[in-house]
């Protein structure tokens, strides 16, 4: 047997060592990346179509426009396959749950009305539904909810003290799972509800929170969709979009820590958004914006391998392939802040949504092939 300084036995173990040195680089660097977000605020647009940022144009929505040219965004992402009403669609949101979804996983909550007394969103499911708050809380960390409409009193009920799950994740953290829940809707307008949201940021930030802003739905349903007066309504939605740039910018804990991801829970037609069937309604936007995103990205180019572009159509849950949606939004906020996926999730539930630059790990990556190629060849 050859064990001398080129045997393959030596050969096969230097391969095997820079395999791992170069792997250990990736996991580095990854998780370097992860480290660098210590806050997320996810905003909710109600009944946002996409058409209505570009029929705007930059000039009408900046900050919009802001979220196109300095993050990564696609304007065909889709909502809940069998559903587009509002709360259902939220279920979606923070579960990273199909409403029905396929094979069971599905979260089960259909209803668009404000849930009974002692009603939770377990109650539909049989079974405990964890959501992006349990994991963010069970590792120790700030939550929050800034709601605009009175149905999502469901979301601090399933999650609160009596229904929130036991705490199994190192320290116990107890089972409320929302640090602050607020719910403003005055004058129909969330001004205020922005305003106490930025407030609580800059006296002690949350890790993640998700601020809801109802104002296109509520116009879109009394003057319609793409009518004056919903436009006008996204433009407001732009001033709170752009609040929210300020507070990042001129905090010192959060500026260059802090993502947005924005999206909607459903589009709009006529009056109404009620037919899953209508690619008006399942047709919604979703923005990354924050460190080390790739900006100016289609969502779609970045991840080619893993969500296809649906066009026009419909993909179910079933689809080999997903299109991206807004229930990837949050196991991709988990994983911006170097944590694992809500328990049970079945969208983005592997974290592969991609957003970073990746130019770094491909360096790497090619810089260590390169090394192991030519001592390969030396041997």
């Amino acid at each position: 047997m050859r064990t001398g300084h080129n045997s393959p036995t030596r050969k096969r173990l230097r391969f095997v060592l820079l395999m791992g040195a170069w792997l250990a680089c990736t996991l580095c660097l990854q998780a370097a990346w992860a480290g660098t977000v210590q806050y997320v605020i996810q905003v909710s647009v109600d009944g946002l179509r996409p058409d209505a940022i570009t029929t705007l144009g930059p000039s009408n929505v900046p900050n919009f426009y802001r979220l196109r040219d300095e993050g990564a965004f696609t304007d065909n992402a889709r909502a809940d396959y069998d559903n587009t009403e509002t709360l259902p669609n939220h279920c979606t949101v923070l579960t990273a749950r199909g409403v029905i979804g396929v094979g069971g996983n599905g979260h089960m909550w259909t209803s668009n009305s404000d849930p009974a007394p002692g009603q939770t969103l377990h109650t539909n499911k049989g079974s405990y539904v964890a959501g992006v708050f349990d994991v963010v809380h069970d590792n120790g960390l700030r939550t929050g909810l800034y709601a605009s409409k009175t149905k999502f009193s469901l979301f601090d009920v399933s999650w609160n003290a009596t229904n929130g799950a036991p705490d199994t994740i190192g320290e116990d953290n107890g089972r409320d799972k929302l640090d602050v829940y607020l719910y403003n809707y005055t004058n129909n307008s969330t001004a205020t509800l922005t305003s106490s949201m930025i407030s609580a940021m800059n006296a002690n930030p949350f890790n993640y929170v998700l601020l809801h802003l109802t104002e296109p739905d509520t116009v879109g349903h009394s003057s319609g969709w793409m009518s004056t007066a919903y436009l006008n309504a996204v433009k407001t939605m732009d001033q709170r979009l752009g609040a929210l740039f300020n507070l990042i910018e001129n905090n010192p804990t959060l500026n260059g820590r802090t993502a947005l991801i924005v999206s909607s829970d459903h589009g709009g037609t006529g009056t109404g958004h009620g037919d899953a069937t209508n690619r008006l309604n399942y047709t919604i936007p979703f923005y990354v914006w924050g460190p080390g995103v790739l900006a100016g990205a289609d969502l779609y180019d970045l991840n080619e391998e893993t969500r296809l572009d649906p066009g026009t159509g419909r993909p179910n849950y079933a689809a080999a392939i997903q299109p991206i949606r807004h229930g990837d939004g949050v196991n991709l906020a988990l994983q911006l802040l170097g944590l694992g996926p809500i328990p049970g999730s079945s969208i983005n539930a592997s974290q592969n949504l991609i957003v970073p630059e990746p130019t770094s790990l491909v360096l790497v990556g090619f810089g260590m092939m390169g090394v192991m190629m030519r001592l390969r060849r030396k041997g």
